[in-house]
């Protein structure tokens, strides 16, 4: 496979593995949630085109029993119910990593869902996780009650791991009695399959994670309302939950797509680096320069932002809430060089409206299949569909509503292509990306 470092147009090419987040280990937790959600059930779904065979190892020494597998109609498809004491808890080495090993290479999606606040993230395979991170988290509108948070996982004993802190307001945080600001380096030592959580009543976006050996990283918040532009209407708090992807595995270029029937979006990118981009929303193009672990936001609605990028740059988006529509949610939007040619995803039945958001490259629309039928076929019934151009490559940027269940999205010539999934209901939201890390081919230290 060759790295599509400057794409032209007809970047085609052979993705890594059969989806590109496929593999055989994988590190899972649980971040805090909500402490009021009610309902709370912790799904982990494992995912295969064949049979396969699966172990679930965690050091957690509950008295509880720690998963349930429920009954699904074929062997390709693993439902685990984790039990809510696997929740992480703040400021605290627990041993409530969960290892997931299997037969065959697979794909597995995690749903933290209750009945008012919940989200779900895709599982990085443990190939893909690195010792190097930037943080994305939301802003913070009510500090008393609400707060970011972000979690480390290490796979491996005498992992030395250095938070650089990047805190918006400058807000301080004790822990272990010693007092963190802004620029504070916080280090710990995490030991095999231990978890830690850290929260704070400021934004963190742009804070600095490195190990000294590969670790994964998740972000979001326990349960935050967002509101879009200056509405008085956020809805309900939700939880935001997203595994973020490694430094050395971020993208340049990002097409994002809007959440369709949602009040507005907040598009939020980091920069690890000292850097400069463009983005465009609309047809209004403007330019920006970001310092070391800089960052600013993009509110938008029912447009498309394209970003191109000097230098990599982790970008996530936020749904906004409103008591109309719903509740917020956190993806982590693909970038253009991670899209990969099948994705084999899990959309969770118990929301009302489910969509399925597609960044296609114009000259690959026909030879796309959404499970046995091309997506052409589907025009029909498309909820938003719009074209936008990047470094001369003609893309299209379709979302279409589609049902609970296993989903199949493929290219019939192995053209790479970006989906996100997410689903809404009463006072709640959740969704993901198929795929946010750079295939192998591409990563290098500096993008």
């Amino acid at each position: 496979m060759v790295c599509p470092n400057v794409p032209s147009k007809g970047m085609n090419y052979t993705a890594a593995g059969k989806t590109g987040i496929q593999g055989v280990q994988f590190l899972v937790c649980f971040t805090d949630n909500d402490p009021d959600a009610r309902t709370q059930t912790k799904t982990i779904y494992i995912l295969s085109d064949d049979n396969f065979d699966f172990k679930l190892i965690s050091k957690f020494s509950d008295s509880t029993q720690l998963y349930n597998e429920v009954e699904t109609p074929t062997r390709n498809i693993k439902e685990i119910h984790v039990t809510n004491a696997i929740a992480l808890s703040d400021f605290k080495i627990e041993q409530k990593a969960l290892l997931i090993e299997t037969s065959r290479e697979v794909s597995v999606i995690i749903i933290d869902d209750s009945e008012l606040s919940s989200d779900s993230t895709v599982i990085l395979p443990i190939k893909s996780i690195s010792n190097s991170y930037v943080i994305s988290t939301p802003r913070i509108f009510n500090r008393t009650s609400q707060y970011s948070q972000f979690a480390i996982i290490s796979p491996k004993n005498g992992t030395i791991i250095k938070i650089y802190f990047r805190v918006d307001p400058d807000l301080s945080r004790r822990i272990n009695g010693i007092t963190y600001r802004n620029g504070s380096e916080f280090i710990l030592v995490l030991n095999e399959l231990q978890t830690y959580e850290i929260w704070h009543n400021a934004d963190v976006s742009g804070t600095i994670v490195n190990a000294t050996s590969a670790v994964a990283v998740f972000a979001g918040s326990n349960c935050l309302e967002i509101a879009f532009e200056n509405s008085s209407d956020s809805g309900y708090c939700s939880k935001l939950d997203e595994q973020l992807p490694p430094i050395d595995r971020l993208d340049k270029m990002y097409i994002v797509p809007p959440n369709y029937n949602r009040r507005g979006t907040v598009l939020k990118i980091v920069s690890p680096f000292e850097n400069s981009l463009i983005y465009k929303i609309g047809n209004k193009q403007s330019e920006k320069t970001l310092q070391q672990s800089g960052y600013f936001e993009i509110d938008f609605s029912e447009e498309v932002v394209v970003i191109d990028s000097e230098k990599p740059v982790l970008v996530t988006s936020f749904s906004t809430g409103s008591d109309v529509t719903g509740d917020p949610y956190m993806i982590t939007v693909p970038g253009i060089r991670q899209y990969t040619d099948k994705y084999l995803v899990m959309v969770p039945e118990n929301f009302k409206e489910n969509y399925i958001g597609l960044i296609i490259e114009e000259n690959s629309l026909n030879n796309i299949m959404l499970n046995e039928t091309k997506i052409i076929h589907h025009l029909n019934e498309r909820k938003f569909y719009k074209t936008v151009t990047i470094r001369d490559m003609d893309f299209v940027v379709l979302v279409l509503q589609v049902q609970g269940g296993l989903l199949r999205v493929q290219s019939t010539n192995n053209a790479a292509f970006g989906l996100v999934v997410y689903g809404h209901r009463k006072h709640d939201g959740h969704g993901f990306a198929g795929k946010a890390v750079l295939p192998d081919a591409c990563v290098h230290p500096y993008g």
